[in-house]
């Protein structure tokens, strides 16, 4: 990874970053799917779906039409919850990075550049408790054309050297379950999970998808 650079956000990165981070957000929706399929609940659906229509008027083409509906249920809270996510994203804190993370306290914005490409992005932004003062690690995304290269976590060692610096005491992050690769790079990365949360959306509780928070204690690198 010599080539590649971790550097501070500069208003040139815009479209890159508003590209790579929607992109990013979009390729977890066929996951989200494939994860509603495996709840079992949603496997009753599909039986119920498939037998039901066949018991009560012997129709066959009924019964594909009724599972063809189960599976587009089972396909809309993903598609909804991730494309929303990132429409939020770059309509919001992503339409001004400059102002909403260089111009702010305890703010920052990174991207990552290999060969005068930005090809990831992240960002912290201040985690402030009763008891501690931490940092939240945002908007973490990379190229799909440019994974595993050790990109991300390069991006991560960023936010928890910033985090350090600032004499925080841990770097907090949230994801989803359906972000498979992203919890074993925390994981990886010394991260431990500290909490498992469901969505209190029934569409997406239908669907198997819950928020997986991690925490890096800085204490470990002391």
């Amino acid at each position: 990874m010599s080539s590649c650079k971790v550097r501070l956000y500069q208003e040139s990165d815009l479209h890159a970053v508003q590209e790579i981070y929607l992109t990013g957000c979009c390729e977890h929706i066929l996951p989200s799917f494939y994860n509603a399929l495996r709840q079992p609940h949603n496997w009753l659906l599909l039986v119920v779906g498939l037998l039901l229509p066949m018991v009560t008027t012997g129709s066959i083409a009924l019964s594909i039409l009724c599972v063809i509906g189960v599976l587009i249920i089972l396909w809309y809270p993903g598609n909804q919850f991730f494309h929303y996510y990132g429409m939020k994203a770059v309509n919001g804190d992503l339409k001004d990075v400059w102002a909403h993370y260089l111009q702010r306290k305890g703010h920052c914005f990174w991207v990552a550049e290999l060969d005068g490409e930005v090809v990831g992005i992240v960002a912290a932004i201040p985690f402030i408790t009763q008891h501690e003062k931490n940092v939240e690690l945002k908007r973490m995304a990379v190229s799909k054309y440019h994974r595993g290269k050790g990109i991300s976590k390069l991006l991560c060692r960023a936010v928890v050297d910033y985090a350090q610096e600032n004499g925080c005491n841990a770097v907090m992050v949230s994801t989803t379950n359906v972000q498979i690769q992203a919890c074993k790079m925390y994981d990886k990365m010394g991260f431990r999970s500290s909490y498992t949360k469901e969505h209190n959306t029934l569409l997406l509780r239908l669907a198997g998808i819950s928020w997986v928070g991690f925490r890096y204690d800085l204490s470990s690198r002391r």
